[in-house]
């Protein structure tokens, strides 16, 4: 029975950031939890796509036509796939394609409302485990962090691409808005936010919001309500981030307590290295007071006070302004970083980029 998890594994291992093989298991035991073997051996006839490379229904069954399956029954267990958020989804002029979905971005996210415990404790072993590790190796930052309103100077020419509401401008519709699968992983384990009560929050764009509301993963929403979300995550002091495209996709309110991201992040010695950012934050120490307020906001755990002055410790700083928008002193500021990234066009450039590092660090 494990023959075909392994098959499966291997063939996944061929995306960006696959499935890589762990002396524990804990991949193989994370495809069975997720897979029946009738939609492993499926899932072996997909290729990766995320939004370009999606392939239609009648070009999957030519490869899958040998096998028992009729085109109408490929059909339905591809759909049915679709709703256990096993694989990635579109719908064009009623033209369905699909393609296999990452680990994460992806089959993670679409687990959320229907969690399961044995997903939960397999996933965490091998995130840590296969995951992580692959994707810091490979610099796959499928995310990207963007400054809180509030915290910049408009005057400092801030590009487009970390401006919020330039951003949304040049978002396509449809807009939606699902429930944090992560905050639903800490509320099963008993550990609820201790940054917002909010679960609806993450919000999706274009493809992947329909994706979203055709599965009923999420709801759709205006443009406007879209704004006022982020708004309120702003207020409470979450971090930002959206996917590390021009063409936006999706964008995640974290916080350092839940998200699967910023948690992992938080236990290396410098995050601020390792995660996509154009900005840091400095400290006026003349115009500080010492009260803390920007200590208690830092999802990063990246400021302490030293001689009751705010020290912000920029290996660890990754620029999400919301100490800056919270100081009362307004002593703090951000600061552009030296380096400066733009974001790749699309999702699917920065697929393609992440592959060809990985064929080249084999």
């Amino acid at each position: 029975m494990d023959e075909i998890y392994r098959q499966l594994q291997q063939h996944l291992e061929k995306m960006p950031i696959g499935i890589p093989p762990v002396k524990s298991g804990a991949g193989i035991r994370l495809l069975k939890t997720l897979y029946t073997p009738e939609e492993a051996e499926i899932a072996m006839y997909l290729r990766f796509g995320w939004e370009r490379d999606l392939e239609p229904l009648e070009t999957i069954y030519e490869r899958a036509k040998e096998n028992r399956f009729s085109l109408n029954e490929l059909e339905e267990r591809l759909d049915e796939m679709v709703k256990k958020g096993l694989i990635m989804y579109n719908k064009v002029n009623s033209k369905k394609y699909y393609g296999n979905a990452l680990l994460m971005v992806g089959i993670f996210e679409f687990q959320v409302n229907k969690l399961k415990p044995e997903f939960i404790k397999d996933f965490h072993q091998y995130f840590t485990e296969g995951w992580l590790p692959e994707a810091i190796k490979l610099k796959a930052s499928q995310l990207r962090t963007i400054p809180v309103e509030e915290s910049i100077d408009v005057d400092k020419n801030i590009s487009r691409y970390d401006d919020l509401k330039q951003l949304l401008e040049t978002t396509n519709g449809p807009y939606s808005v699902a429930n944090c699968v992560c905050r639903q992983v800490k509320d099963m384990e008993g550990e609820p936010c201790k940054v917002t009560s909010r679960r609806e929050l993450c919000l999706q764009f274009g493809f992947a919001a329909k994706m979203f509301i055709e599965t009923g993963n999420g709801r759709e929403i205006s443009k406007e309500g879209a704004l006022k979300i982020l708004k309120k995550s702003q207020e409470e002091g979450l971090v930002l981030e959206p996917d590390n495209s021009q063409k936006l996709t999706f964008i995640c309110c974290c916080c350092g307590c839940c998200c699967e991201n910023l948690t992992k992040m938080k236990l290396l010695a410098r995050p601020g290295q390792f995660m996509i950012t154009n900005y840091y934050a400095i400290v006026d120490q003349e115009e500080c007071v010492g009260c803390g307020v920007c200590i208690d906001i830092c999802q990063m755990e990246a400021i302490k006070l030293k001689n009751n002055i705010a020290n912000i410790r920029t290996r660890r700083c990754i620029g999400c302004g919301n100490c800056a928008a919270k100081c009362p002193s307004e002593a703090i500021s951000l600061e552009k970083r030296e380096r400066q990234f733009t974001p790749f066009p699309t999702m699917d450039a920065l697929y393609d980029k992440i592959l060809e590092r990985k064929k080249l660090s084999k």
